[in-house]
């Protein structure tokens, strides 16, 4: 039989559901229609997207306009509901977990194939989870979900069991999450290359078709697709023929196109282009994102932000509120913890973020950083200017505002911080860990305090902040929140590290991480998952 909703999965519910109230209260709900009352067959989808980020393969890229194609090529062993945070089958039907959350057994459906034809079973699904493993650093979220995996046993051709050396007590909620789609067994045998580049086979409601990043992306419905999530209203053929994605970066613009109907859906969408999409009869599609709220984490490998009170100043100079205001205008709200509120295991530690920019000065000037110069910055004996870069990819976004209100209030306590633009090329040529940069911007979308350690662990070469800076006390509570069952012990472990990642200054939460898309006049059944990608199968113009 499957596992059944326990004491954790009623605090997710609780978590999610005040996340979906507050959607519905900042914009129309997500399910709302503006067209048609009965779906209509047929036509194209015309998506803008913000950004191409030129890797289609659901085993290796984290971003959300990656799984938001992920999720319409792929599918997954479970899903799980946006209002309550239950675990809910999918591919795999039922399922079993033994006392010490070491091995779970699904017993899979036995009508699904994938888009060439090839039954889903046992040995694909083993063969998924050894890939996610063997592309390590590639797979960085996917690898991190399979930590201590110790293999997939194929007990028949409908059940495998996945196990782990050690508990792995997030791996249930895992198997929703993109980074671990089953993708068909040909797939698996391509290069990593080939299969970022869109040659990509799934068992879900439409095929990638092709990719180029100057043309865009096609998507084509399946016409035998029969075995969609229980999220779906559609568990059949999706509606339109087709999906077509255009890629459109400066934000204004792709508001200005879903206001004027030349494209019928625009993710993700700036808060400052929402009285566009408003004034021009589309419909706002708002989601509070369970995540770890947007922050500015320092990266340890520079040396100016090793020192731990330069890196706890930043949060003192920091008006969250000042930010919420001038950047959303009232659909957002400012960080109150390391997680955001709708996140299981947010701890408010609001006084922690507190706006005090005389303590912000204190610690500054205790480490040394006691000169300033005509300009307002600070230096030490040395004669170094406290200044920090950080290096993004300008749009005219909400990112882009932060910052350029971040440089302002910063500059108030002395420190200088310089704004870099770069391409996108530019940026891909550097992770974390070789930056130029002193500071960077992130954030992760999942619905379990596991999250923090995808992030904020030193294990993961390609993701971590800490890699190669490793905090014991931080390792050690979040090796502790993976293999802890109880969920009452997982959301005390997950307080006593957000406690910690504050008091050492290795994040710098600004606001609860929310997510903006439109949908034009004369589209009809949008809705999304909890991650608010949307669901195109159940979506029809007319």
């Amino acid at each position: 039989m499957s596992l059944r909703p326990t004491r954790r999965t009623a605090l997710v519910g609780a978590a999610l559901a005040a996340g979906t109230m507050l959607a519905a209260c900042s914009g129309p709900a997500a399910s709302e229609e503006t067209g048609s009352d009965s779906p209509v067959q047929g036509g194209t989808l015309e998506v803008g997207f913000s950004e191409d980020i030129e890797n289609y393969d659901p085993h290796q890229r984290p971003q959300l306009t990656a799984r938001t194609i992920s999720r319409q090529i792929a599918d997954t062993l479970t899903d799980q509901d946006p209002e309550t945070g239950e675990i809910l089958p999918w591919l795999a039907e039922s399922w079993e977990v033994n006392e010490d959350s070491t091995a779970f057994t699904f017993h899979l459906r036995d009508d699904v194939t994938f888009s060439d034809g090839t039954a889903l079973d046992a040995a694909a699904v083993a063969a998924n989870f050894d890939r996610i493993v063997d592309l390590g650093p590639l797979a960085y979220i996917g690898a991190g979900l399979l930590r201590n995996y110790d293999g997939s046993e194929v007990v028949d051709e409908r059940t495998v069991t996945v196990r782990f050396t050690e508990p792995n007590a997030q791996f249930l909620q895992a198997t929703a999450v993109q980074s671990l789609s089953i993708l068909a067994p040909a797939t698996l045998e391509l290069d990593p290359e080939q299969v970022a580049a869109g040659d990509v086979i799934g068992s879900g409601p439409f095929v990638l078709t092709s990719y180029d990043p100057n043309e865009g992306i096609t998507l084509t419905a399946r016409e035998d697709y029969a075995w969609g999530s229980p999220l779906y209203e559609n568990d059949g053929r999706a509606h339109v023929d087709e999906i077509h994605v255009s890629f459109i970066p400066e934000a204004t613009t792709l508001a200005g196109a879903v206001a004027s109907g030349q494209v019928d859906y625009g993710y993700v969408l700036a808060a400052s282009t929402v009285p566009t999409l408003e004034a021009g009869g589309a419909q706002v599609v708002t989601t509070q994102m369970p995540a770890i709220a947007i922050p500015v984490v320092p990266l340890l490998h520079q040396e100016i932000v090793q020192d731990a009170n330069v890196r706890r100043a930043l949060s003192l100079a920091t008006d969250r509120q000042a930010i919420v205001d001038t950047v959303f205008e009232g659909r957002a709200r400012p960080a109150t913890g390391v997680l955001s509120t709708t996140n299981p295991g947010y701890v408010d530690l609001s006084e922690e973020l507190a706006y005090n920019l005389d303590g912000a000065i204190a610690l500054l000037e205790s480490s040394g950083w006691d000169e300033v110069g005509t300009d307002g910055i600070r230096t030490n004996a040395d004669g170094d200017r406290l200044s920090l870069e950080i290096r993004y990819v300008p749009g005219g976004g909400d990112t882009e505002l932060m910052l350029q209100l971040l440089q302002q209030q910063w500059a108030q306590a002395g420190i200088e911080f310089v704004l870099t633009p770069v391409t996108d090329a530019e940026s891909s040529e550097y992770t974390i860990h070789d930056s130029p940069a002193d500071v960077t911007t992130w954030s992760q979308t999942r619905a379990d305090p596991d999250v923090l350690r995808t992030v904020y662990s030193s294990f993961y070469e390609n993701q971590s902040f800490l890699f190669g800076h490793a905090d014991a006390d931080v390792d050690g509570l979040l090796d502790e929140l993976q293999r802890t069952i109880d969920p009452q012990e997982r959301l005390d472990i997950s307080e006593q590290v957000q406690h910690l990642l504050l008091e050492r200054g290795y994040t710098v939460p600004i606001y609860d991480r929310v997510q903006f898309a439109g949908a034009a006049a004369g589209l009809s059944g949008v809705h999304t998952d909890l991650e608010g990608k949307p669901l195109f199968v159940d979506a029809w113009l007319g």
